[in-house]
């Protein structure tokens, strides 16, 4: 288990989460930014949900980051589910259920007027929240199909995003203590010689997902 990368990556979610989530908490009137920090939010809950898989582990050592775990599971599903298919890659199957479920986006595709861009990922995110389903069972999370354009229907997805988002917070900040008592640090000062002569002889080339 790479207990640095750990560290180091709740670190960066946990930044961002808790930055993400102060800013609409202190009420930009633009809905066009609201959205962008919503969007931002899920991401870094998805990226938690990553953290929390190769994680597990540490549970056993340590209980209250499975309890902590416990409370977030779904939360953290659906809004990986979100990433995706809406924020981090934008699925085909997404835009044609769009169309289908919201057919007033035909009425803004293609325009470049910041207000109809936002009605277009809007009723996107709207979509893809109900895509969350199982034809079988129904929806996932939700007891019924939501309309983000209904008050009580977008006060129920902001309440559970808000939720999720402190308990990733909560998560996210024990999982950084803890994998911090586990990293190997060196003494910056006796050994910054060796880390500087390190750092001149660093190579870059592109990284790639899942590969060291």
């Amino acid at each position: 288990m790479d207990y640095r990368h750990i560290c180091t990556a709740a670190t960066v979610a946990h930044h961002d989460l808790l930055a993400a989530h102060q800013a609409p908490e202190a009420g930009p009137d633009s809905m066009n930014l609201r959205l962008v920090l919503m969007r931002h939010l899920i991401m870094e809950i998805a990226n938690v949900a990553d953290l929390a898989t190769i994680s597990g582990a540490l549970y056993k050592e340590h209980p209250e980051l499975g309890e902590l775990h416990r409370p977030l599971r779904r939360g953290l599903e659906f809004f990986k589910y979100l990433r995706n298919v809406y924020v981090g890659h934008f699925v085909p199957d997404l835009c044609e259920k769009t169309f289908e479920w919201v057919p007033q986006t035909y009425a803004a595709i293609g325009s470049v007027e910041p207000a109809k861009m936002w009605i277009v990922s809007w009723f996107a995110l709207e979509t893809a929240i109900n895509t969350y389903a199982d034809p079988e069972t129904g929806h996932k999370i939700f007891p019924s199909e939501t309309d983000l354009q209904y008050p009580p229907d977008y006060t129920r997805f902001l309440n559970f995003l808000g939720e999720t988002v402190l308990g990733s917070i909560a998560y996210a900040s024990c999982l950084i203590s803890t994998a911090r008592s586990h990293v190997d640090v060196p003494d910056i000062e006796q050994d910054m010689m060796e880390l500087a002569f390190a750092a001149g002889r660093t190579s870059f080339g592109v990284l790639k997902k899942g590969k060291r």
